[in-house]
């Protein structure tokens, strides 16, 4: 009987706890999950402000230092020899003697231009009359320079053809359509940095007076301004 019964100084506490389950295998616990969604948001949250940031000042730095275009102007030109030989072949030879002053300007109060490449082409009724290259130059702020390019030579304009019916027409009015291109490679410096390299050529169409012509000689020749490309 004795034996069946507990003793009051035995503690006793029923059954034994369960231990908790451990997680299936290949199952992160939930509370690690959420904190690596909680870092992935930070990080997309900061590069998100950082590519803002970066635009806000790439756009502030394009309005600053947004350049403006280069101007161009025909201040003269001068033929002391533009004459057709007329030989009764099928090509004949234009013989020419052009000279030409072309102001340009940079108007940008930030950006000097450096350029890289400078010539210049003439061309009449679509021929080329001749070729000058000009050697690298720098051009400072809000400055002004000059470049006078000389074209002498001959040139073969088909008898038949656009140029030499030009020619005719143009020999009554007293005055020739030569057309005078500048093509340019550039660089704009500011400070110590250099900007990406630009071709912002330069277009001008001028009416020249015959030489042999002296009414046309004495109203002598307009100044003329040129098209010139944007930086792009």
């Amino acid at each position: 009987m004795a034996s069946h019964e507990h003793k009051i100084d035995q503690p006793y506490y029923g059954r034994p706890p369960i231990p908790p389950e451990a997680p299936a295998a290949g199952v992160r616990p939930l509370a690690r999950r959420d904190a690596s969604y909680a870092l992935l948001c930070h990080a997309f949250r900061a590069l998100t402000l950082a590519l803002i940031a970066v635009g806000v000042v790439a756009l502030v730095l394009w309005l600053v230092y947004q350049p403006s275009s280069l101007k161009a102007y025909v201040d003269s030109a001068q033929l002391t020899r533009f004459d057709l030989d007329n030989s009764g072949t099928q090509t004949h030879q234009l013989r020419y003697n052009l000279t030409v002053g072309v102001s340009i300007r940079n108007p940008n109060r930030k950006q000097a231009v450096l350029y890289r490449r400078l010539d210049a082409v003439a061309l009449y009724g679509g021929e080329r009359l001749g070729y000058v290259d000009f050697p690298r130059a720098r051009q400072e702020r809000r400055s002004t320079m000059e470049v006078r390019p000389s074209f002498r030579g001959q040139a073969a304009l088909a008898g038949a053809g656009a140029a030499a019916a030009l020619f005719g027409r143009e020999k009554g009015e007293g005055f020739f359509s030569i057309n005078v291109k500048l093509h340019t490679r550039v660089r704009l410096k500011v400070a110590v940095v250099d900007s990406a390299e630009y071709r912002p050529d330069v277009d001008c169409y001028v009416r020249v007076p015959d030489p042999g012509n002296a009414t046309a000689v004495a109203l002598g020749f307009t100044p003329t301004q040129c098209h010139v490309d944007d930086f792009s």
